[in-house]
């Protein structure tokens, strides 16, 4: 009789990593901004029009440039954003080598801080028109869609931030979770990446398991890649050994419950599956065995007494198998479970 295993998807926030890398994003909280639904949107705006366009002049000198930047970096040190902004936007308008265009970053800051995402995307979105490549700002783009809850827009900002940082985890794990947030396959190479990057990492191990049974795919070799890495992690162990027994892998299974049991051995759980595991192989004694050491945890486990039975069915010891069977009964009168292995017990003893 097989235990069901289901895996479902954890919520977790993979993005924590990125704190590191926003130089003063991350002051800010996030639940100024309300995360929608999904929804399709048009990413990227068709005109961009600031309001700052009248302050563009052919004549404007470079040193005229650095000191609006100058008066602007002051405000923007001390949080005064609103103050900033309109110095950052002169420059941006009037800067024709490139020289500041991190002033489109500052702008996108002041502008996230102000609680204002959609004029953060217009000042992300007016410096990659000008520097399509600037990957400081196609981060700016992806998270804030990725918060107003635009996935898919989100998501090609990303896939930039990865080919312009491949060894960078966090970006990874960031694509992953914004793939299978759209239902696209393609999470489970972007988590591949992410456990390659970091072997030592579990969680990124466990999710990659998840991810691929939700597409469908056989997680068993990732998750005894994970077990392997750490055998003493229980709920590791177990969640390789209930995969490996669903697929009829019972010496892999046996070897994570005895895992499992190693660290904790009165675990009920792991001694049932390890008993089922060796009947898989027919190794009745052995399960037998196994089911007992649970009796000696819970005496009046019916079930438990009714797999025994069920056992020395089996192995054609009918008389034994009524003793357990009867005992369940004598525990548990109103359980249906002895009552049908006793059936079984009488059909087995009669053909």
């Amino acid at each position: 009789m097989k235990l069901l295993l289901r895996f479902r998807w954890v919520a977790v926030v993979l993005f924590i990593g990125l704190l590191s890398f926003a130089p003063s994003l991350w002051a800010q909280d996030e639940d100024e901004l309300e995360e929608l639904g999904q929804e399709e949107v048009k990413c990227e705006p068709d005109t961009i029009i600031t309001g700052y366009e009248k302050f563009k002049s052919d004549t404007v000198s470079e040193q005229q440039i650095a000191i609006w930047y100058s008066f602007g970096q002051e405000d923007y040190k001390y949080k005064h954003y609103e103050k900033a902004i309109p110095y950052f936007w002169k420059v941006a308008m009037n800067d024709r080598t490139g020289k500041f265009k991190v002033v489109y970053s500052k702008l996108a800051d002041c502008y996230y801080r102000l609680g204002k995402p959609d004029s953060t995307l217009l000042a992300a979105y007016a410096g990659l028109k000008r520097f399509p490549n600037y990957a400081r700002l196609h981060f700016w783009a992806g998270f804030v869609h990725d918060r107003l809850g635009q996935i898919k827009c989100a998501i090609p900002h990303y896939e930039f931030m990865v080919k312009k940082y491949p060894n960078q985890k966090e970006y990874w794990s960031k694509l992953a979770y914004l793939y299978y947030k759209v239902d696209d396959p393609k999470a489970i190479e972007a988590q591949q990446k992410v456990v390659e990057l970091d072997p030592k990492d579990l969680e990124a191990g466990r999710l990659l398991a998840e991810i691929m049974s939700h597409f469908g795919e056989d997680p068993l070799k990732a998750l005894e890649d994970l077990f392997k890495k750490d055998p003493s992690n229980v709920e590791n162990a177990m969640r390789f050994g209930k995969e490996a027994y669903n697929a009829g892998e019972y010496e892999k299974a046996i070897e994570a419950f005895k895992a499992v049991l190693k660290v904790d051995p009165k675990n009920t759980t792991a001694l049932e599956y390890l008993g089922r595991s060796y009947e898989g192989l027919s190794r009745y004694t052995d399960a037998i065995r196994t089911y007992k050491q649970i009796l000696k945890i819970e005496p009046k486990n019916v079930k438990i007494m009714s797999l025994i039975a069920s056992v020395y069915a089996v192995m054609n010891d009918f008389t034994s198998a009524m003793v357990y069977v009867n005992k369940a009964k004598r525990i548990d009168p109103k359980n249906g479970l002895p009552y049908m292995v006793a059936a079984e017990v009488y059909e087995s003893a009669v053909t």
